[in-house]
């Protein structure tokens, strides 16, 4: 049960990754500064909280019992 739950809580990060991504390329294509700006600080972003997530999902907890 705990599997599907990763599994499902990482799709939908992965979506919501993608979400942000096209978003940020778009903002790229505007002709405003701030938001060539504004897609750059979206991207930079996405590569360091995405895998993140990710790897604070999927860790292995370990349970201290004194």
């Amino acid at each position: 049960m705990k599997t599907i739950v990763k599994i499902l809580l990482s799709l939908f990060s992965l979506i919501i990754g993608y979400e942000c991504m096209v978003e940020a390329f778009h903002m790229l294509n505007e002709p405003s500064d701030r938001a060539v700006y504004m897609g750059m600080a979206i991207l930079v972003l996405l590569c360091i909280l995405l895998p993140t997530v990710l790897w604070q999902l999927w860790r292995k907890r370990r349970v201290n019992f004194r």
